[in-house]
Parts: C-alpha cells; structure tokens; sequence
C-alpha cells in the first residue's frame, strides 16, 4: 500500500484507525463519562504526568469537587492539599481561578467555544480542543506530544515540533485529518497511538494500523522522528530536611509568596552548598531559613526527585529541636504523617515521609 502523499489522514486509514482504537483503548474514568468538567480537570492533570499517576488523583479530586461550583467553592489550601503529591501546581491554582471565573461571570456554564476556553487561565489551544472534541463531539483538532509524534512520523514530517513553523505545520495536519464524524474518538485515537504503539524509543510499528501508510516506516526513519531539539542540560542539587517529631506529629512549614511551589508545605530543610556535608548543612539552612537551632540525628530517607532542569537528591535527618536562632519567619503547622494528605504537601516531602513510615520502630530524637 502506498504511503500518504498528502499531509491529511484519508477516511480508510480513519476508519483503520477507530477500529483499532475501539477495540484497544485504555478504560478511563474521564472517557467513560465524558461530562466536560471531568475531561476538562483531566486534561490539566495529564499535562506532563502520566496517566497511571494521574488516575487515583482524578478519583479523589472529582470526589472532592464533584462540579465546577463546589471548585469553586473550595479554599486555594483544599485544592493544592487534592492536587498534593502530583506536581506542577500552577496547574492547581489555574484550575481553581478558572472555576471560581466560570461560576462568577458565567453562573457556573461551562464555556462551548474555543475562545471562550481559551480565555480561562491554564487553558491552551490543546487544552481547549481535547475538550471540545472529546466532551462536546466538536470539529476542533489536538495537537499534544503523542500526536505530533504519529504526524511527524506519518507524513514524515521534519522540523522540531516545539519550533513555531513546525507545530504551525501540525496544527494544519491534525485539522485536515479531522473525519466528518466520530471527532471524539478519533482525536483520543491518536493520542492513543502515540501512548501506547507510536512511542518515543522504540515504536511498536507492527502493531500499528497505519503501519502501511507511515512514510517515516517505509523509510526506516521512525526513530529518527520528530527531529527533538536537545533538552537544557540537567543540573544537580543536593537538599537537606529535618524529620522533627513531637507527640507523634510531625513539623511542617509553608512556603512563601516568593518562593517557588508557594503555599506547600514541607520539612524544614535547604540547599547544600558545593562540597557540604548534607547534616553539616541541615543545621546551617534550619537556622538561617528558619530561625530554629537543630541537632541533626541519623539519616532516615534519601529520595530522587525532578522538577524541570533539576534532578534534586534529598537526605532527611531525624532532629531534635533544641530551640530558637532568632524569630521564625514562615508559618509552621504539626501534622500527624497519616493526615499529611489534607494539606498541599511537596512530592519529596511526600516521598521522605513514606520512606520514614516504612522505618519501625523508628529510632529518632523527639522534642
């Protein structure tokens, strides 16, 4: 079968490819009930995060804030405290912003335009189709990563895709190879295709329907596309926290408006200079950062975590509160470890705290 020629899908590759997806999608939540509000939460979830991760935070979530009123509704503390542990929350807080807008100027509508979504903080040009074409059944095309991946490779398309006049091209793909009907279905079937048979290493081309008509294939280039310019060079940072226990609950405190993930709530800790030993270090930071004199004990987690450019290693310390090194300067709160959740928490500060609870019995200095 000949390759495309055109940069638009033809019906009988359409057609291909809903048989396939119908008969392999994944059962998720969000497209077993396709309300607009559920795709719509969905979608800001699954931006930069995988949908194994996504999908016991989406259950939660949606028990939580079951309509775009009670979002509304809701503190900027509850929300971040559901989104805690999932990462990026400037994705949280735009969600909540644009609910909290939706109910004050619209009483509670959801937009049904692409303007109109797009005029909603943290909702792009992506955003807004996914959730026209999968919610409502609209004629709007989709353009994520897994897409222009299946593009780049069917029409053999070259260029990076994050480039202006590339993705500009893709845009203009994904619309042309829109179907008169079924919108709903085929724009998920392409991101279906890239997530799991059209993958960035090593594409499972035999498994794909339109394996015959994909010039990268018949080419040999499948790999090789799309032409990804190399990523900034990743940046290594060492932190240090201090697990400080006092009657079975644990010391937190927040972050403030200058800083980076505002709001959250986390160990008490900071940056290990070059060449400092992480203990030497947590004394140094608790005592600048925070006003507090701490006697460092042993080493009870050690967690990997990246966040953009950085690839963070964190030690935690078990530590005694010995006292006050001036006025404390952030606002601090004793949770107990199995109700961290009810607070907006950061994922290493998660991830130290399951590492800590897995420690029994636990040999720590208490205040």
């Amino acid at each position: 079968m000949a390759a495309v020629s055109r940069r638009s899908i033809p019906a009988f590759l359409q057609k291909r490819l809903l048989t396939w997806y119908r008969r392999h999608r994944r059962r998720l939540p969000w497209r077993d009930d396709p309300q607009p509000y559920r795709v719509w939460v969905s979608e800001l979830m699954l931006q930069q995060t995988q949908v194994k991760t996504v999908l016991p935070y989406f259950e939660r979530f949606m028990n939580r804030f079951p309509s775009v009123k009670a979002l509304a509704a809701a503190s900027e503390q509850d929300v971040l405290g559901a989104w805690s542990g999932l990462g990026y929350y400037r994705r949280a807080r735009s969600l909540h912003q644009a609910a909290q807008s939706i109910v004050e100027e619209k009483g509670g509508r959801l937009p049904e335009t692409l303007e109109e979504w797009m005029a909603l903080p943290g909702v792009g040009r992506y955003t807004a189709g996914a959730i026209l074409s999968i919610a409502y059944g609209k004629r709007v095309p989709i353009l994520d990563g897994n897409v222009a991946r299946v593009l780049s490779r069917l029409f053999l398309l070259r260029g990076d895709p994050r480039s202006a006049s590339t993705r500009k091209t893709l845009w203009r793909a994904a619309a042309d190879s829109l179907p008169n009907r079924s919108v709903s279905d085929f724009n998920q079937a392409l991101m279906e295709l890239g997530a799991l048979v059209c993958t960035p290493r090593q594409p499972k081309c035999l498994l794909c329907p339109l394996r015959h008509s994909c010039q990268a294939r018949r080419r040999g280039l499948q790999e090789e596309l799309p032409e990804l310019a190399p990523r900034q060079a990743s940046l290594a940072v060492v932190l240090t926290a201090a697990v400080v226990r006092r009657r079975g609950k644990v010391l937190l405190y927040q972050r403030q408006e200058e800083e980076l993930l505002q709001g959250l709530w986390e160990l008490p800790g900071g940056t290990c200079r070059m060449d400092e030993e992480p203990r030497s270090a947590l004394a140094r930071e608790v005592r600048e950062n925070y006003g507090l004199r701490l006697e460092p004990g042993e080493q009870v987690a050690r967690v990997k975590h990246n966040i953009m450019n950085r690839r963070i290693t964190l030690h935690a310390f078990n530590a005694r509160l010995r006292g006050r090194a001036g006025m404390e300067k952030k606002p601090r709160v004793w949770i107990e470890p199995e109700k961290v959740r009810d607070y907006p928490v950061s994922s290493m500060t998660l991830k130290v705290l399951r590492q800590v609870a897995r420690r029994v019995p636990p040999s720590c200095p208490r205040e």
